[in-house]
């Protein structure tokens, strides 16, 4: 048992359960406008957030001055670097539309993390712009990114169907930033530094509603019923949210709501 939980606690503490969570809404947008992901495909989508997650968690250990002192981190730093390898050789046989917009979203999460050339802030430090670039991020990465795999834009793409991506992930970003209310930096101006944390419930149910109207208004009746069940799920996720809560409530549980979403598709359609 103790080992089983080790092995899951490294599961979630190297973000490969979030990676997995990417790739789960990725396969979603792929079922949505019938593109086909090979092997390589889903590879680049898995390791894209795989890397930028744990550069962003570990990025002091490539900037700071003292040595890597831990074998570990040098294996892990290892194996960083040939999944950075191989996923930018899948990308040389991409698309141009692919590889610009996978830079774009490369670069944004290099800059969550690193200062402005010649400035001292980088994008996580400014004023209230965290949870944005974080949702901004997802949507690129697993609506647009895989649509320009396709050689012709589809009709049914709207910007509805992004908007919708973009709300869900604010919302499933709320338990995070309730959790880490008393870690973040006051200049950080999260919602809840802001507002509160029963304000910031309120401002994240209101998205998810938002999130049922474009539903209704998209109107995809064979997938309508699973993605508002969801919708409720992850409402029910932000609502007990708190600063104490348990140590994967939030790394697991609500990141593991896109994987369940995607399970639920596969099962009924």
């Amino acid at each position: 048992m103790r080992g089983f939980l080790k092995v899951f606690d490294l599961y979630v503490k190297y973000n490969i359960h979030v990676s997995l969570a990417v790739l789960a809404l990725v396969q979603i947008t792929a079922m949505d406008f019938g593109i086909d992901l090979s092997l390589g495909h889903q590879f680049i989508f898995f390791t894209a957030p795989f890397l930028g997650y744990n550069f962003i968690k570990f990025h002091f250990f490539f900037f700071n001055k003292t040595p890597f002192t831990s074998v570990k981190y040098i294996l892990f730093s290892g194996y960083l670097s040939l999944c950075l390898t191989m996923a930018l050789w899948q990308t040389l046989y991409l698309s141009f539309s692919f590889q610009l917009l996978f830079l774009v979203t490369s670069i944004l999460g290099l800059l969550y993390c690193l200062p402005f050339p010649g400035l001292k802030i980088n994008f996580r430090g400014l004023k209230g712009l965290k949870i944005h670039l974080v949702a901004l991020s997802w949507v690129l990465t697993s609506v647009y990114l895989p649509i320009t795999l396709l050689e012709i834009m589809p009709e049914n793409l709207s910007w509805d169907y992004a908007f919708q991506r973009y709300l869900f992930v604010l919302a499933a970003t709320i338990p995070f930033e309730i959790r880490d209310l008393k870690l973040d930096a006051p200049q950080l101006s999260t919602w809840p530094q802001k507002w509160g944390i029963q304000k910031t419930k309120i401002v994240g149910v209101t998205l998810l509603l938002v999130f049922f109207v474009l539903e209704g208004y998209m109107s995809k009746p064979t997938h309508s019923l699973i993605t508002i069940f969801i919708g409720v799920l992850l409402m029910g996720m932000v609502i007990i949210s708190k600063t104490d809560q348990s140590k994967y409530f939030s790394s697991f549980w609500v990141e593991g709501i896109p994987i369940l979403w995607l399970t639920l598709l596969i099962i009924f359609f």
